[in-house]
């Protein structure tokens, strides 16, 4: 085990993928020489050179279609978008042209390629920057979304998504790039996990479910060590780590045991993912809920810049009070 970082671990994944098999190419801006804006990439390509790393232009539209068109030629690219507020300029590749592959191509065929969005609050770089899009590309038949909040994640997951043979986009949080912990020294090809059922119970509890992702499971965690030593009772949290395929099994069997669900993520609440967490939960364990799912997330605001941004997204009072609420407290 070593102490590492987000980024490190992103970085180490693309270094085992891209080591393993040779039609793993690397696709984006300043990915080159300079490792990429976060590092992600570095020292890829002295070891592999221009015809695995691929340094490309301010000009995501194209070189995301680039990208398309070598998946169909048989490689497996990773694709970065510097920030995943650009990925509205590689839409038509994203949603016009991979979702849509394996259908068109009557299943016979797919387009097994990554896109790498960071995401997110954390550096005050406000409207442009700072976003959270899971829920801009969660109504697109097609795609797989990996949102993976912890370093050993990051590194399993984007192994995990390189691998798979569909479109995924792997979204990481720019907000908890320096975030740190033990990690494994060697994670086996053989080790890598599937991305169905990839749900995972942070913490046990009896009385709440609460499902959150990224910088707001990290707040929760927070908010849950203090909600809990005031009231007594006891939240279970759960880390979706992959939201399609969501893990229903694992919070409906936690819902069995509490019967109280509340969601949060950083996005805003209005047509964020968090309504489909909820309206699953409705609909098929209704019955055996015994109050209203709570939803704690963004604001539906326009991200303000420096220290502002941390008023549209979850805090701990927040979450400590939807917690309350969905207990009636």
């Amino acid at each position: 085990m070593s102490d590492m970082i987000l980024l490190k671990a992103h970085a180490i994944a693309l270094h085992e993928e891209v080591a393993l098999d040779e039609k793993v190419i690397c696709i984006g801006e300043d990915i080159g020489i300079n490792g990429g804006i976060w590092k992600t990439f570095s020292q890829l390509y002295p070891m592999y050179g221009e015809k695995r790393v691929l340094e490309m232009p301010m000009e995501e539209a194209g070189y995301s279609l680039f990208a398309a068109g070598a998946a169909m030629m048989g490689y497996r690219p990773v694709v970065e978008i510097m920030f995943a507020d650009f990925c509205t300029l590689s839409f038509e590749a994203i949603v016009d042209v991979c979702a849509k592959y394996r259908y068109n191509a009557e299943g016979k065929r797919s387009l097994p390629i990554t896109f790498i969005l960071p995401q997110g609050i954390g550096a005050g770089s406000g409207a442009h920057h700072s976003q959270s899009v899971e829920s801009w590309f969660a109504n697109v038949p097609g795609l797989k979304i990996v949102a993976p909040t912890t370093p050993t994640d990051v590194r399993a997951f984007l192994r995990a998504s390189i691998r798979d043979d569909d479109p995924v986009l792997f979204i990481w949080h720019r907000g908890l790039m320096m975030n740190s912990e033990d990690v494994p020294d060697v994670l086996a090809p053989e080790d890598v996990p599937s991305l169905k059922n990839a749900a995972r119970i942070v913490k046990e509890g009896s009385d709440v479910t609460l499902v959150a992702y990224q910088r707001s499971l990290a707040v929760a965690q927070a908010a849950v060590a203090e909600f809990e030593a005031e009231t007594g009772k006891t939240v279970e949290i759960i880390d979706p780590r992959v939201l399609i395929p969501f893990d229903k099994e694992k919070m409906f069997a936690s819902l069995k045991k509490t019967g109280r669900l509340v969601v949060s993520h950083d996005a805003p609440e209005r047509g964020g993912y968090g309504s489909q967490i909820i309206a699953w939960a409705v609909e098929e364990m209704g019955t055996e809920l015994k109050s209203n799912p709570v939803a704690v997330c963004g604001k539906n605001i326009v991200i303000p810049f420096n220290n502002l941004e941390q008023f549209v997204v979850p805090q701990v009072e927040d979450i400590k009070a939807g917690l309350k609420k969905s207990l009636g407290l």
